[in-house]
């Protein structure tokens, strides 16, 4: 616990809290924010003790403002001090008897609140399955619902029944990082406090023509690191900034073109890509499981095929799709994979180039208007973790921006500023702000993108928050006396200054995390890996074992993140079934010997079984979920 504050050491074990208050001149006051400190790092305060002082009656005010939500009680105080140390002795002990009278309800006050805690959690299991509607989620295949009672750092703290019918604790690593959203650990303390002083100081306020603190320092400070761009567009999650970027996009490309406003207009990307819900986003991807039971589906776009990083066999090497030519391109390391700049000499230059301007000359033959390339750099999230080959997309942003409108046959009706070829939105929703490692995903390309949406990990895992960043150029488009040729988009929590807050605090920690020229939370990692810019919290012993086991097909790890792909004849992809055996003793196994009693939260991307620590994660856990997912696939 060194150097760790005792109010965050404890609070993991949510230990029913009594806060003793004072009853003095001002402990209103000392005792409210004492109350508010606790509660604001989550910690339970069924009862507020106080001594008695009939002159200033504190404990009637704090159960005012309290508005019965804690009990506040007041005991009588302490006898004055005696100088004889045998009637001071009998002094307190007569004050003792008199206090077990005063103490008796506050110590049934406890164990009923206690009760209740344990009441609720027991019936949590059964009625969440009656009420709640679960996202990516079939329901009549759940066997067990994990309730969570409260999360720390890497950690939800789960209750479910024993074999006596008792209610039994259990920690579970977030092995999924909650959706790819944690960053900075649950429960973070700093980003707790960052959004409780936004909270207090205006809550949520109107964003259109105002500025707020939080809002104009997290743009000024995206854009200082984002320095290609100059434009800041808030919105609250990964779809709609992906779904903002289409709309920057396509009337950019249709005001240069000379379109009309009724001219179809699809956008180009790649097979396998994903980027979010929202009927807008989806009709930007290619017919897939998420979007085929969707009524109001249309597919917008021409989607390419895109080559693959694996390691195999403890092999690392390039997977080619058919179209280009199949088969597989081996690497000495991952390291030089990811050496983009340095594999100009490299043949698959010439295929993908081939590649792309044969489906680009395609679609001018089919007269289709493409509006943007959208695309994940560097990995296809809930396409099944695909790594892409960085230097296939070098070469697609390359040679769209190069020749892109030349093959489509596009003639520029106005002077080309700001882009070239087609707007290049890249959707960092999932990779950016580190979760592989680096900053931005477009790093290991080489190359900047037009607009980039950036979510998830940006607020460090607190709260909800979406960006899409932007140029000048695209800007000065939607401008206008027109009220109408705006950018007609936007939701009721525009650039919340609790969101703003949050992730200026995030990118703070970060980036600190990230320094290279003094040791940090990360540096053993890199150094595990003998690289600062191609590294994994994973272990690459582990993930050389993991390569070479008979039913794993392949593995890939950057950053935080760990994707196993197992070996299934009969079905490929997010229908795959053939983890679902694993993933449950993951969740529910014993595993007392090699995880320290530790279960893995983990979800499944089909026949993908992926891992994925947080930024704060630890060597030790790391090396504890290793051992628990090779017990479990050996």
């Amino acid at each position: 616990m060194s150097g760790t504050p005792q109010a965050d050491f404890y609070r993991p074990f949510r230990f029913p809290s009594v806060l003793v208050g004072d009853s003095n001149l001002g402990g209103i006051s000392t005792t409210l924010a004492s109350y508010e400190s606790l509660a604001l790092r989550g910690y339970d305060i069924p009862s507020i003790l106080l001594f008695e002082n009939a002159r200033y009656r504190n404990h009637e005010m704090l159960s005012t403002q309290l508005r019965g939500k804690t009990l506040v009680s007041a005991v009588p105080a302490p006898p004055p001090m005696l100088e004889d140390p045998v009637k001071e002795a009998e002094s307190m002990a007569k004050y003792y008897e008199q206090l077990d009278e005063h103490m008796l309800p506050v110590i049934k006050h406890l164990d009923k609140a206690h009760e209740a805690r344990f009441d609720r959690l027991a019936e949590m299991e059964q009625k969440a399955k009656d009420v709640f509607w679960w996202p990516f989620t079939q329901h009549q295949t759940v066997p067990q619902t994990t309730v969570i009672d409260s999360a720390y750092e890497d950690y939800f703290v789960t209750y479910k029944k024993n074999e006596n019918g008792e209610m039994e604790p259990n920690e579970m690593f977030d092995s999924c990082a909650s959706w790819w959203t944690q960053g900075l650990g649950h429960a973070n303390p700093r980003l707790t406090m960052a959004a409780a002083r936004a909270a207090g100081r205006y809550g949520h306020v109107m964003f259109p023509e105002t500025a707020n603190e939080p809002a104009l320092s997290l743009a000024e400070r995206v854009l200082s690191i984002d320095t290609w761009a100059q434009r800041v567009f808030f919105s609250d999650n990964g779809s709609t900034a992906i779904e903002v970027a289409i709309k920057m996009a396509l009337r950019a490309t249709t005001k240069r073109y000379g379109w009309s406003d009724a001219t179809p207009i699809d956008v180009l990307g790649l097979e396998g890509g994903y980027h979010g819900d929202t009927i807008g986003a989806m009709d930007a991807c290619s017919p897939n499981v998420y979007n085929k039971n969707v009524q109001w589906y249309k597919p917008k776009g021409h989607w390419l095929q895109a080559p693959s990083i694996h390691i195999s066999k403890s092999k690392v090497h390039v997977r080619l799709p058919e179209v280009m030519e199949g088969g597989v391109h081996n690497y000495e390391s991952l390291g030089a994979v990811y050496a983009t700049d340095k594999r100009g000499g490299d043949p698959l230059v010439d295929v993908y180039k081939k590649y792309v301007r044969s489906e680009l000359q395609s679609l001018r033959e089919q007269g289709r208007h493409i509006g943007a390339l959208l695309m994940e750099p560097v990995i296809m999230g809930s396409g099944g973790m695909i790594f892409v080959d960085p230097l296939f997309q070098r070469v697609l942003v390359d040679t769209v921006r190069a020749e892109g409108a030349d093959l489509l046959g596009y003639k520029a009706q106005e002077e080309a500023k700001g882009w070239e070829g087609l707007p290049i939105i890249f959707d960092e929703i999932f990779a950016g702000w580190y979760r592989l490692g680096r900053r931005s995903a477009s790093d290991f390309l080489g190359v900047k993108p037009d607009i980039v949406g950036y979510a998830k990990t940006l607020t460090g895992g607190l709260v909800p928050l979406a960006l899409t960043v932007t140029k000048e150029s695209l800007y000065d488009i939607f401008l206008s006396d027109k009220k109408e040729e705006c950018l007609l988009h936007g939701h009721s929590y525009t650039a919340h200054p609790i969101g703003c807050s949050v992730a200026g605090e995030t990118i703070d920690t970060l980036e600190e995390f990230a320094r290279v020229d003094k040791p940090t939370e990360w540096t053993s990692f890199r150094q595990n890996w003998k690289c600062n810019d191609v590294w994994s919290m994973w272990n690459p012993e582990t993930v050389d074992h993991l390569s070479n086991l008979d039913r794993v097909d392949g593995v890939m790890s950057l950053g935080s993140v760990l994707a196993v792909e197992l070996k299934d004849e009969q079905s490929k992809g997010y229908g795959s079934t053939i983890a679902k055996s694993i993933l449950q003793k993951m969740r529910h196994g014993n595993f007392d010997q090699n995880g320290a009693g530790i279960n893995l939260f983990v979800r499944p991307l089909g026949n993908v079984i992926y891992l994925m620590t947080s930024q704060i994660t630890t060597p030790e856990r790391v090396r504890m979920c290793e051992r628990i997912l090779l017990e479990c696939l050996e």
